[in-house]
């Protein structure tokens, strides 16, 4: 068995017990002293007989790059790399660096990865060799060469390099091809990468004739590329495979970003990322193919280990990059003049409660300034609220009438100050040359959440906004209109995720409280409380009658569902709804809060036993037995070639962490409901989406987003079927049952389709 060295630090002395569990049988020398040159590093092996060794200390990591003319760099992404000394008496002495030892423990996958970069020295024949690393420039003077060479290539890695100035361009395009023969050099594959710098209208054709090649193109998050290139009319044919998607579909857990994945794939992987920062213009494009080729080499090994529920997640993911990219590059318009009506409304609401604050407190006041905040706290008699977030606000808030008054004034303030900021001010929109009007675009992105469920940030453009995020009501989704000649709806899944837990545990009490035609928050409160339905919500008139209890069932709903603790609870309601609770419901008036907290919890759990006494327990067991959640579901409508559900591998301890227990207890009905609100995504893009009466927009939480041509109000119609999809689940009681979440459609008053998104809530 190969030896180790591990050099580590003063500050990973403490955790050094946790390496036994980690390194297991291999033997391990260890040594935490300074050392400030590379000789020192060579007579340490020496003397230890190691050529391999592990390596924490950032001291170290600076003194092997310092000849490379690195001046900062990073062990968070050095972590996996790989260096090289040679030895008179060794030969080739191998270093791979790893986070520190405190990520053995703090880090849920903290013991994994050490393993992982491990593996590098104890089973080296379980990675691919990596081919020699040959690159060039392409231009006019190479490409027939280059183009009739990969021709006949297995596949081809693509990424693009771009730059935000003068003007949003792309300034290189890099290639690495890959033919699945021998190299004569040990490896069984061979590469050629290439890169073009794209600075000219002949180059341009060569990128878009290399990206016409048949041969089948594999991306890192090549989403972002695609929205470029489709740009220059250069979008790559037989785009199949995508290392990020593949990853999130693999290891959810695990960061995706493409250096991880070179050192967690590549044995001999080294983080080339600070060639960017090297001013060189050939370091530029080094960097470029480098890119390429650690992708390729990911993407290759990834092949060779993959398991098969990773492939099915596969299956069902990746087809979700077209809707995606679909709806990115299509946004949704902005009205600038009802903007600006909107900016100044907020912006005279700030001057509002800015000047009663200061009226109040005699004194100019900042509700963004720690200071003031701070002290304020302290004179309303919360000095042991540590910081002034909301959530902490809201704590002080139910102290006292005088603090709710204040308190209420600043939050209306710092919300007003973040519509401003974040969503009315101009400069987000994606705008026509002469600036006459613009469209608000985004990213959706399927491997943005470990259940599936698409995430959204600010478009590739460097413009937008996070679409998923923006405030219901008026302020913002005004500004946001239909297209002229035609209208906005929104097809919603109504109560999904309690649909999904109540089957998925296998609840009949839940089932039939979620799947009736009553209200489902009153039955809730009616159960809970002991009140008679028809008193909290009148069927005839479709009207809520007791909107505190009904509300206060919703709130019990949602964190009891996932396990929220009586403490968590009382801070998500926020003290003043809890005093609420305890006076609607007549407790105790010397309760403390958390045993309000508590009989609210209890009162759920007593109505729908089987999630405490079934689902909870079985999450925990299945993690322990095969550290894997699956939604053990199959959709019936479905384009992709997989029914399965989502499998998500688990390296978290949900019988020892209560983070990890409430995390993986949402994940299944979460997942459940992403994958089939995907699914639904997926059927209106491919039946609905190319139609020109038809504009598919986003996906938002439980939602789908779309804009029909005045006349073809049908199609609104269309879009609630296709989102209706039975799905066949074994829940965790053992029993499988079908089900459908219904949709529905929120199209104006009249149902035909709204100008504005706000007029769809």
């Amino acid at each position: 068995m190969k030896r180790i060295l591990l050099i580590h630090t003063a500050a990973d002395k403490p955790y050094l017990p946790r390496l036994k569990d980690a390194i297991g049988s291999v033997g391990c020398s260890l040594f935490g002293e300074s050392i400030s040159t590379r000789t020192e590093i060579i007579r340490l092996a020496e003397r230890a007989s190691c050529t391999s060794i592990l390596c924490s200390s950032q001291a170290i990591l600076s003194l092997l790059l310092s000849s490379d003319g690195v001046k900062r760099a990073s062990l968070d992404n050095y972590a996996g790399s790989m260096f090289f000394l040679s030895s008179d008496k060794l030969g080739k002495i191998e270093i791979v660096f790893i986070n520190p030892l405190e990520h053995l423990i703090s880090v849920s996958y903290g013991r994994f990865l050490f393993r992982r970069y491990l593996s590098k020295f104890t089973s080296p024949e379980s990675f691919l060799k990596s081919p020699q690393f040959i690159w060039e420039p392409c231009d006019e003077t190479n490409y027939s060469r280059i183009l009739d060479s990969y021709q006949d290539a297995d596949l081809l890695a693509i990424d693009i390099e771009t730059a935000r100035e003068p003007y949003i361009h792309i300034k290189e395009v890099g290639y690495t091809a890959v033919w699945f023969r021998p190299d004569g050099k040990g490896s069984p594959i061979t590469t050629h990468s290439c890169v073009v710098e794209l600075d000219s209208v002949s180059k341009l054709s060569i990128v878009r004739t290399l990206n016409q090649l048949p041969v089948a193109k594999v991306m890192q998050n090549g989403k972002y590329d695609n929205a470029y290139l489709a740009r220059y009319d250069a979008v790559p044919v037989n785009y199949l495979w995508d290392t990020a998607t593949l990853m999130h579909c693999w290891y959810s857990e695990l960061p995706k970003d493409l250096a991880f994945l070179g050192a967690f794939f590549s044995r001999e992987a080294m983080y080339w990322k600070d060639l960017s920062a090297s001013g060189n213009k050939r370091d530029q494009l080094l960097y470029n193919c480098k890119d390429t080729y650690t992708t390729a080499l990911a993407f290759l090994q990834m092949m060779h280990e993959i398991p098969a529920y990773a492939k099915a997640n596969y299956l069902n993911e990746f087809p979700l990059l077209f809707p995606c990219h679909m709806a990115e590059m299509t946004g949704i318009a902005r009205d600038m003049d009802e903007m600006k009506i909107a900016y100044q409304e907020q912006r005279d609401l700030v001057t509002e409660h800015t000047s009663a604050l200061n009226k109040i407190l005699g004194t100019e006041f900042n509700v963004n300034s720690p200071i003031q905040m701070k002290q304020l706290l302290a004179i309303l008699g919360c000095k042991d609220l540590e910081s002034a977030d909301e959530k902490n606000l809201t704590k002080a808030s139910g102290r006292h009438p005088l603090n709710a008054l204040l308190i209420d004034k600043i939050i209306k303030v710092r919300k007003a100050r973040k519509l401003l900021s974040t969503y009315l001010t101009a400069g987000k929109e994606f705008t026509k040359l002469d600036k006459s009007a613009g469209r608000i675009l985004f990213s959706l992105n399927p491997h943005g959440t470990d259940t599936g469920r698409l995430a959204s940030k600010e478009h590739h453009f460097w413009c937008g906004l996070q679409v998923q995020n923006i405030p219901r009501g008026e302020s913002v989704k005004r500004t946001l209109c239909a297209d002229a000649g035609f209208v906005l709806s929104e097809c919603d899944l109504e109560q999904a995720e309690s649909r999904d837990t109540a089957h998925i545990a296998g609840d009949e009490n839940l089932i039939r409280a979620v799947s009736g035609t009553k209200d489902f928050h009153s039955v809730n409160a009616s159960a809970f409380f002991g009140v008679p339905y028809d008193s909290i919500f009148d069927s005839e008139k479709g009207k809520t009658r007791d909107k505190g209890l009904r509300d206060l069932a919703k709130r019990v709903n949602h964190g009891a569902n996932y396990l929220m603790g009586a403490n968590v609870l009382v801070e998500t309601m926020g003290l003043i709804k809890i005093y609420e609770a305890q006076r609607l419901l007549n407790l105790p008036k010397l309760w403390m809060p958390k045993q309000v907290a508590e009989y609210l919890l209890g009162k759920f759990h007593e109505t729908y036993p089987k999630l405490s006494r079934v689902f909870y327990p079985s999450v925990v067991s299945e993690i322990i037995r095969t550290r894997m959640l699956s939604s053990k579901a199959t959709h019936e409508a479905s384009y992709q070639a997989s029914k399965a559900g989502w499998t998500r591998f688990c390296f978290g301890s949900p019988d020892k962490n209560k983070r990890d227990l409430n995390a993986y207890v949402a994940h299944v009905p979460q997942s459940l409901n992403a994958m089939t609100l995907n699914k639904a995504f997926m059927l209106v893009f491919y039946d609905l989406a190319f139609k020109p009466e038809f504009k598919l927009i986003a996906q938002i939480h439980d939602s789908i987003l779309f804009q029909t041509k005045i006349g073809h109000e049908y199609l609104i119609d269309e879009v609630k079927k296709r989102m209706e999809i039975p799905v066949t689940i074994t829940g965790y009681d053992g029993i499988e049952r079908t089900f459908t979440v219904p949709a529905a459609a929120k199209a104006g008053k009249d149902g035909n389709g709204a100008t504005r998104w706000s007029q769809t809530e």
